[in-house]
């Protein structure tokens, strides 16, 4: 199992381009979830994890991006603030395709207790931009995180189910080979 320990946060997202990607215009309520790849334990480097639920006008959006490397390659970080996270595969947007990235002004390690001290003492913010495979990334999005969600019911960060019709994950047949291990983890979940 991916991701097996992490940190659910409500937060708010503000749209800073409402032209790069299909956010609510001006912004709105968020869940995300900061997660461990791997599940290590304390401040074990690991392969950071941060998804996203954005309600759209077509329903909730699930974003999960990982600890990346150059936009395409999983990488283990030491630190939530350090982690340059990348959703690996691009989007088909209007704008044509465009990796989702992000950084989150967290702790400096990979510690989940150290980063939910921090989100308790000060909300913890998350950049997000879009990019080509190359070039400097446009920033589209900011997300403060203020409060920790308790242990109701956990939402199912599901970007096969959840995305809108204005941001596709590309290219189609990587989405088809991705959707029989999103399909075991819904039936693992019930």
């Amino acid at each position: 199992m991916f991701h097996p320990r992490g940190l659910l946060l409500r937060g708010t997202l503000e749209t800073l381009d409402p032209d790069a990607l299909p956010l609510p215009a001006g912004g709105g309520p968020v869940v995300a979830r900061l997660s461990k790849g791997a599940g290590l334990r304390g401040g074990a480097p690991d392969i950071l994890g941060l998804a996203l639920r954005i309600p759209t006008d077509d329903g909730p959006w699930d974003l999960t991006l990982a600890s990346a490397r150059a936009r395409l390659l999983l990488w283990p970080s030491a630190g939530w603030r350090r982690a340059r996270f990348s959703s690996l595969v691009p989007y088909r947007t209007a704008a044509g395709l465009r990796w989702i990235l992000a950084g989150v002004d967290g702790p400096e390690g990979a510690s989940l207790d150290e980063l939910a001290g921090d989100v308790a003492s000060r909300p913890v913010t998350v950049r997000c931009a879009t990019a080509k495979l190359t070039g400097r990334p446009l920033p589209v999005a900011r997300i403060v995180l203020d409060a920790l969600l308790g242990d109701g019911e956990r939402p199912s960060f599901d970007p096969m189910l959840h995305s809108p019709p204005g941001a596709r994950l590309y290219p189609e047949w990587l989405s088809r080979l991705r959707e029989p291990a999103y399909q075991g983890s819904r039936a693992g979940r019930r």
